[in-house]
């Protein structure tokens, strides 16, 4: 919880240290409030924006990256398991043609 909460204020000094500037430029360069509060508005948007791009780019490239990693494991289980039965049949076959019995005479 505390890890959550420091993380939560870093991003908003970020937000704050990035937003400020922005602000009081866009409310300078226009005389009409009007025009100042809709630059400030498409600068935030804008902004926002580029971090939510950004934040699902990333989970999208986990997601992918993780439906990799599980196909290439299922191949390697199938092939381990395709190459075990293979054996194991071969084995059971050997054991079969040779005579070797498991069995142990009760009666001796």
């Amino acid at each position: 919880m505390k890890e959550m909460r420091k993380a939560l204020e870093v991003f908003l000094v970020i937000l704050i240290t990035v937003v400020t500037p922005l602000i009081a430029h866009a409310s300078q360069s226009i005389g009409d409030i009007n025009n100042a509060a809709s630059n400030v508005t498409n600068t935030i948007n804008n902004f926002m924006n580029s971090i939510t791009n950004s934040t699902e780019n990333v989970i999208n490239d986990a997601l992918n990256n993780l439906i990799s990693f599980t196909n290439f494991l299922k191949n390697v289980i199938y092939n381990a398991s395709t190459v075990l039965a293979l054996l194991f049949g071969i084995i059971g076959g050997f054991l079969w043609l040779s005579g070797i019995s498991p069995t142990v005479d009760a009666g001796s």
